[in-house]
């Protein structure tokens, strides 16, 4: 049976939209028993009674279990107790947190603010939407919870929180059952949906494919003609950029490995796939340590909520007795120009504020260790074959965290979101090229030389071990 909860701050329609979507799909629901609780004990609370309303939300949810058929709804959640509790008295009872954590939903609705306040005596704060709002989505992203934004109206909201439902219900009932991994053909795809994109990916490489606005069928992304360039996005690991030779040295051995690494040429392991989330993972073995000496596990999650695809890496190091040497990066392509009646020089990047830029020149893939300046307190970049007639444009520690692509003809827009990466290239094959990349990277290319060792590596990160490094990108289209 699957399981939807429906969280997010005070009036934000959970307990109509529950009640609604219950009656769609000719099942039960929990109501949210704070309600009840507090309209005969009155709105003022303690902690205990914060604790006597989890229990009594836990009784609530099992009920409605018993009652339920295929799925079962929960209006409210041990979150939202997790939340008040924090909020009210600086610390939630150790034994919700435990329930917080081993609770598991197949989807959770987070209901957005965009409504308009309705005054009720047992509510509480009409000012702080938003700060709670944003605590919810951080809690949800930190769990790597399966959740969804509903937003607009009461009836855009049942048809947000329909289709995701729909399309659960549609992919849990194949009559095959999901081992705890799938171990996935080469040619195998996966796509996530949400009201409004289609998001494809190989299990070769981990790679997007495809991302399709709903609306107008538009796709963004670069078709990978062979012809061109025959990549999509690819993942780039355990190396970002080019060794000299090829090669490195680790601890008196020489080794080849080529440029950007393996992962992109790998199959790799499906965790997890329902509508909006996708988990991919790829482990060490025997051919991976003939050119990279290291254990290492590599997890990839890609989570679609309405227009926005997060991709998010875990990178652990399963070793007892050995750092873990690596580089990660992202090299996304998009279609460029979008649309049949423009060109790629119709199109820009816009930064998010004024930026005075310097690219790092390459040479066979090689920093030259020569710069060459960009933009000088500008927002705005424009496009066109001549600026990548010297190969990518590198940058080192800058100081922006979002790229827009955009056209002077339309209004559609790809934006991405890049905190705390040090690197960042823009690319494109040449004159023809009908794509531009931009590829945010936990590391760059080796300078022209000779092979040296890899933990000198300019950008190499060093992972203990049982130590995990996370990082995150997100893509977004309209």
């Amino acid at each position: 049976m699957l399981r939807v909860s429906l969280t997010g701050p005070e009036s934000t329609g959970k307990s109509t939209l529950a009640a609604r979507l219950a009656a769609h799909y000719g099942t039960a629901f929990a109501p949210e028993f704070a309600r009840e609780y507090l309209a005969a004990s009155g709105p003022h609370y303690t902690p205990e009674d914060l604790e006597e309303i989890a229990r009594g939300q836990v009784a609530a949810e099992a009920e409605a279990e018993a009652r339920a058929h295929r799925v079962v709804f929960y209006d409210s959640d041990m979150l939202v107790i997790k939340i008040w509790a924090e909020h009210a008295f600086g610390q939630c009872p150790e034994w919700i947190l435990r329930r917080l954590n081993q609770q598991r939903y197949d989807l959770v609705l987070l209901m957005g603010i965009d409504m308009p306040w309705q005054p009720d005596p047992l509510r509480e704060h009409p000012h702080l939407r938003q700060q709670f709002y944003d605590l919810y989505q951080r809690e949800l992203r930190e769990q790597m919870a399966n959740f969804a934004e509903i937003t607009g109206d009461g009836d855009r909201r049942f048809a947000q929180a329909c289709f995701l439902i729909d399309e659960l219900l549609r992919t849990t009932s194949q009559p095959t059952p999901l081992p705890e991994k799938l171990m996935s053909a080469p040619a195998a795809h996966y796509t996530l949906f949400s009201p409004s994109c289609r998001a494809t990916f190989a299990a070769h490489g981990a790679e997007l494919t495809s991302l399709v606005t709903s609306a107008n069928g538009l796709e963004y992304l670069w078709p990978a003609d062979p012809a061109v360039w025959a990549r999509h996005a690819p993942v780039l690991f355990p190396l970002v950029g080019r060794l000299p030779g090829d090669a490195y040295h680790h601890e008196g051995r020489d080794y080849k490995l080529p440029q950007h690494g393996f992962a992109r040429d790998q199959v790799f392991d499906v965790l997890r796939h329902n509508p909006t989330e996708l988990v991919f993972q790829l482990r060490h073995d025997e051919t991976t340590r003939a050119v990279f000496p290291f254990a290492f596990e590599l997890t990839i999650t890609y989570a679609l909520r309405d227009s926005l695809l997060t991709v998010r890496w875990d990178v652990r190091n399963p070793a007892t007795d050995q750092p873990l040497l690596f580089s990660i990066g992202a090299h996304p392509a998009v279609r460029c120009p979008l649309l049949p009646n423009e060109t790629f020089e119709d199109y820009f990047f816009e930064f998010d504020h004024p930026v005075t830029l310097e690219r790092h020149l390459l040479q066979g893939g090689l920093l030259t260790g020569k710069t060459a300046p960009v933009l000088n307190d500008q927002r705005e970049l424009p496009l066109s074959y001549e600026l990548f007639a010297d190969d990518a444009l590198v940058f080192k520690h800058y100081d922006f965290t979002r790229l827009t692509l955009r056209s002077r003809k339309s209004s559609h827009f790809v934006r991405f979101q890049f905190d705390g990466f040090p690197y960042l290239g823009l690319w494109t094959k040449g004159p023809g090229a009908k794509f531009v990349c931009v590829e945010p990277w936990h590391g760059i290319a080796s300078p022209t030389g000779e092979p040296g060792e890899l933990r000198e590596k300019e950008g190499i990160l060093t992972l203990e071990p049982g130590q995990v490094f996370s990082a995150a990108y997100t893509i977004e289209v309209g």
